[in-house]
């Protein structure tokens, strides 16, 4: 593996059964492996009775990747590609499970990436743990900003668990934790109301501390009533600091506010 990925390699088997019964994966489905790396996880998926594609950037990793699958190899494509540049296209009709312990320098990249793509159910990924939680973050924690938004509102996230840095080789200096996500049938943000959205949500984190009528009417260059009046109708308290405001309240906002 490419040093300037920084990939830590999952070692504990107890972690990666779970792993494998996070994505919910069973005899028959195809799943999509991102970072097999050594193929230690690869080769649980393979005896769970999935057909599974593989894409690793490292090209010597690749090719070790099929004597390394044990029995299972027949059911198993590797792609020795960078799934950022990857053509999700290829991959053929799914629905595909999603699952990897993946690079933690792009992890989030890949994460942005999967969302967008509309062939894949559930996925289980491993994440550094500061990370896992900005994902899951529910409304009104610190952790609680954009990245969580930006799942919601395509996916439902939780921590499925954590591990410390002895699960891995090398130790990484970080705990580390899987998230187990479920693509929605539909985005819960109409499409005309997103681009708003954004606009909306980005300025009000970047100043998180502000209560955020204010942050938005300056954005927005509106009379700071009219926006509360929007705050009003959302449900949403003048006085509200953005990591108090949820998803839905957000998507309230964008479409109180787009006229």
């Amino acid at each position: 593996m490419k040093a300037k990925l920084g990939q830590h390699f999952l070692k504990d088997p107890a972690a990666l059964d779970a792993i494998v019964a996070a994505a919910g994966v069973a005899a028959g489905d195809a799943v999509l492996e991102i970072g097999p790396g050594k193929g230690a996880l690869t080769k649980p998926l393979l005896d769970a009775g999935a057909r599974v594609t593989a894409v690793e950037l490292d090209d010597a990793l690749a090719a070790a990747l099929p004597a390394r699958a044990g029995a299972g190899a027949a059911r198993l494509t590797v792609l020795n590609e960078d799934f950022l540049r990857l053509d999700l296209a290829v991959l053929g009709p799914g629905p595909w499970r999603v699952a990897g312990n993946l690079p933690y320098a792009v992890a989030t990249p890949i994460l942005q990436k999967l969302l967008l793509w509309d062939g894949w159910t559930t996925a289980a990924l491993m994440f550094q743990k500061e990370v896992a939680l900005r994902i899951a973050a529910a409304t009104g924690g610190a952790d609680y900003g954009l990245l969580a938004l930006s799942v919601r509102a395509r996916a439902d996230a939780d921590v499925a668990f954590e591990l410390p840095p002895g699960a891995f080789a090398p130790r990484p200096k970080v705990d580390s934790a899987v998230v187990a996500l479920k693509r929605l049938a539909r985005p819960r943000l109409a499409a005309e109301d997103e681009r708003l959205f954004w606009r909306l949500a980005k300025a009000a984190f970047g100043q998180r501390r502000k209560m955020a009528a204010g942050v938005l009417a300056h954005a927005l260059n509106r009379p700071r009533p009219e926006v509360e009046a929007a705050f009003a109708a959302a449900g949403v308290a003048a006085a509200a600091r953005p990591e108090e405001i949820p998803f839905d309240a957000w998507a309230a906002l964008a479409r109180g506010l787009r006229a």
